[in-house]
Formats: structure tokens, C-alpha cells, sequence
């Protein structure tokens, strides 16, 4: 469903959707627009755009002045190193670029010509090695994901504090919710939670909520003091990666509306969420497919089949993205995932992990989250990231990479209190404790970290 644009952005009613920004709105308003009419005025051809930046402001004010525009608008992370960018680029040769305090046209001549109407944009998904794609997402898909999310939870006008990166899916998606439902987005980091939520508070901006990755959950929940504040959210998206057992616990005891969440970048966000109340009551996973999706389960070695128990993933979705820019596109209108889970009885999803990080040791297959949460409930690891490493023996053998509860904490305790939790061949063979698992500004592990782990400990 394509939205309303030229009644959701009449200035009358964009200005509320950033108040934080109400003073400064006009100027950067008129910088963006400015360079919206330098670009169009350079001909009919479709332009391409990298949004390269991490200042809300900027950020927020170039993709209203463009989200009208037949312009390709490459979001761009700030922090990727050489690899990352040289393949960004490589993949988009945008004609302009815009940065924190500049914007400056580059010297690619290619353009394509308007066979197609009106904004998309290519949000990175990938990453690791170098490997960037960009999922190409339009109107279409955006405002199905974000009216979706508007009907699951029966709300009017969706308002955020987002404290995650606006290039990730997971920050930028705020913004377009505040733009189609009419609320309002506020930014800062967690260390103004206070100050950001109070604010948030003070004004009438309807139904508030909060996504967070687990460390940043953790890292509230350190201060008592926050847990009040947690609480004036209508609900707090918790995903992109594994949530501790603990960190549930401990968040369903201070009585915290945590709503787990299952999405990914193509699927423009989330596509299945636990609501507050089935948490809070003790439910796990990830919840129900909101109204936009259809989730399968289909076998695991034979796709063609429905899976009996736990399978593959496949969605149906009317926010699936358009392919990846600069590759053929073969969309048949599903996405068959590389993540494993089950549906149950009433309908709720609940994901097991990635296909590809299943560890076939001796035959035996293991999935690292159910060793990650055994490991977590023995209450002697703050953090663990379970994965496979070479064996000639075994083909794979577990291996653990932990962080200690104390300098009392050892690999024959470790491995003790996994006895009668766990099938042997499912224990760690190999232990390798860290001071800290590495996890990026979305809560993402680095697999590349741990190989070297294993590596260097000989295996």
C-alpha cells in the first residue's frame, strides 16, 4: 500500500515528527531541499545518492527531502572499514555523496534511466569479510512493514526512542513508522536514557517504544534506577542476536514489557513479535507473524516439504525487499531464510539459529543456542558463544567461548554442570575464556573473532 505522502509530509505536520530537532527544522530543512533541486535539475536520468552519516539531523532532513524523488539512496555505515566501503562503492557509484557537514558529487558519469518511479533505498545487510549487499526497498515494502507493526499491536501513532544506528534496518525503520503513523522519533544515546525518556514523557506523542540489542538491555537494567523508566514504554523490541536466559529472567522480574522480536533487513524489520503481556507471563520465542507475513517451517533437508517439528524458515511477506542492487533479481514472492526454528500449536514462532552455524559433530547435529542458554542457566557465564571448529576425528567439534562469572569460574566446572543438561557429544570439548565477546553497535557476534580464538588455542 503506497502511503499518503503529500499529506503525511505537508511541513504543517512533518515538523512534529523530530522534536528534538524543532529549532534547527527550517535550516536543515533548506540545506536538503537545496540539494534535492541541484540533483533533479542535472536531468531525467535516476540518481544515486550515498547517505553517509551518522548525525540524526542530516540524516533525517536529506531523506524527507528526497523520499518524494526518483532517486536510488544508498544508506552507508560510517564505521566500515576499507573492505567494507571499497565494496559499498564498487556496488553503488553514487553520484553525490552526503556527509556529516558536506555533500560533494563524485565523478561516476553511469546513470540509469526513470524506469521507475519515485524513491528506493538500499539498506547494507552483510558485512562480514567484506561482504556488503544492499537490499533494495521502496515505499511499497516500507509502509507494509511499518502498518503491519501499527496493526500487531493496535496502536494509533507509533513514537520511538532510537539509540541504533539509522543505516541498519532496525534504526531507520523508526523513522519511517513516526513518518506513516504520525508520532514522533527522538534520538540519543543510552547514556541520556534518562533525559531522552523524560522528554519523550513530557510530550503527547502517543504509544512509545524502545529497540534495543540484548547488550544494551543489559547495560539499562545495571541501574535499578531505569528499570522505572523501562517501564513507561508500551513495549521494548528486543533482537539481533540471541537473548541471554538471565537477561529474560531478570527483565520479566522487574516486570519489564519486552516484546522479542524475528526480523531481518530484507523483510524491511520485524515479521514476528512477542507482545509484552505473553512475556511477561512467561511465554518464550519470538511471538506471532503480524498481519503482513505468513511464516512456513519447511524441512530442513527437503524444502519441498513442511517440516514436522523445527525446519527452515520461509516468509511470505508484502514488505520483502526487491532483491539485492546490482544482482538479478529471482523474487518469487518468498524468502526461504538461512535460520532455523518451529512454529507451535497456537501459532508463535520461535527461531533456533542460523542453518549454517548447526555443528555436525560425529554425525550428531547441534544447535550452538541450545548449549549457549545450558551454559547460561549453570549461572557461572556472563556471556558464550557456542560454534563448531575442524576436527579429522569428528568432522566438527564443539567449542565455547565464555565470559566468566568470577576468577573462580573453570573449564571442569564449565563442563560439570553441563552433565544431565546436555547429551555428551553436545558439551564443549574445547574452552576458551575471554574478558569480553565481541558484538557490534546491532548486538551481531564477530564468527571471525572466534575462529581466530580457536585457531590460536590449536585447533
Amino acid at each position: 500500500m503506497e502511503p499518503d505522502l503529500d499529506r503525511l509530509l505537508h511541513p504543517e505536520v512533518a515538523k512534529d515528527f523530530f522534536p528534538q530537532f524543532s529549532e534547527d527544522w527550517a535550516n536543515l530543512m533548506e540545506e536538503a531541499e537545496r540539494f534535492r533541486g541541484q540533483i533533479e535539475r542535472q536531468g531525467q536520468d535516476r540518481c544515486r545518492v550515498a547517505l553517509d552519516t551518522d548525525d540524526p539531523k542530516r540524516f533525517c532532513s536529506f531523506f524527507l527531502a528526497l523520499c518524494r524523488s526518483p532517486v536510488d539512496l544508498f544508506f552507508f555505515n560510517t564505521k566500515w572499514g576499507e573492505k567494507e566501503r571499497t565494496r559499498a562503492m564498487t556496488i553503488a557509484q553514487p553520484h553525490w555523496i552526503v556527509e556529516d557537514r558536506t555533500t560533494r558529487q563524485t565523478e561516476n558519469a553511469s546513470k540509469t534511466r526513470q524506469d521507475k518511479v519515485g524513491l528506493r533505498v538500499m539498506i547494507p545487510t552483510g558485512g562480514t569479510g567484506g561482504g556488503v549487499k544492499f537490499a533494495i526497498h521502496d515505499w511499497s515494502t516500507l509502509s507494509a512493514a511499518a502498518y503491519g507493526l501499527q496493526m500487531h499491536f493496535e496502536c494509533e501513532r507509533i513514537s520511538s526512542f532510537c539509540a541504533l544506528p539509522l543505516y541498519h534496518v532496525s534504526g531507520f525503520m523508526q523513522i519511517v513508522r513516526s513518518i506513516l503513523t504520525m508520532g514522533s522519533v527522538f534520538f540519543g544515546k543510552l547514556e541520556r536514557f534518562s533525559e531522552v525518556t523524560g522528554e519523550m514523557s513530557e510530550r503527547e506523542v502517543g504509544a512509545r517504544y524502545l529497540s534495543l540489542v540484548p547488550t544494551q538491555l543489559e547495560r539499562l537494567l545495571r541501574l535499578g534506577e531505569n528499570v522505572p523508566l523501562l517501564n513507561r514504554y508500551e513495549a521494548i523490541f528486543i533482537g539481533g542476536a540471541a537473548i541471554p536466559i538471565g537477561l529474560l529472567e531478570a527483565s520479566r522480574e522487574a516486570g519489564i514489557p519486552l516484546a522479542p522480536t524475528y526480523g531481518m533487513t530484507e523483510t524491511a524489520a520485524q515479521v514476528a513479535t512477542q507482545k509484552p503481556a505473553d512475556f511477561l507471563s512467561g511465554e518464550s520465542g519470538q511471538g506471532r507473524p503480524l498481519p503482513h507475513v505468513k511464516i512456513d517451517i519447511l524441512g530442513e533437508n527437503d524444502e519441498s516439504q513442511p517440516a514436522k517439528e523445527a525446519g527452515r524458515i520461509r516468509l511470505q511477506s508484502t514488505s520483502l525487499f526487491h532483491g539485492y542492487y546490482g544482482e538479478r533479481s529471482t523474487s518469487s514472492g518468498s524468502l526461504l531464510t538461512s535460520d532455523l526454528g518451529f512454529i507451535d500449536e497456537t501459532g508463535k514462532l520461535s527461531v533456533l539459529g542460523r542453518r549454517d552455524q548447526v555443528i555436525n559433530s560425529g554425525g550428531e547435529k547441534i544447535h550452538p543456542r541450545e548449549v549457549e542458554e545450558a551454559l547460561e542457566r549453570t549461572q557461572l557465564v556472563n556471556d558464550a558463544a557456542v560454534f563448531g571448529v575442524e576436527s579429522s576425528e569428528w568432522g566438527q567439534k564443539v567449542a565455547a567461548a565464555y565470559v566468566p562469572k568470577g576468577e573462580f569460574v573453570t573449564e571442569e566446572g564449565l563442563r560439570n554442570s553441563l552433565e544431565g543438561q546436555l547429551a555428551s557429544y553436545k558439551i564443549p570439548k574445547t574452552w576458551i575464556g575471554v574478558e569480553e565477546l565481541p558484538r557490534n553497535e546491532v548486538g551481531k557476534l564477530s564468527k571471525e573473532f572466534l575462529a581466530s580464538l580457536a585457531e590460536a588455542n590449536g585447533e
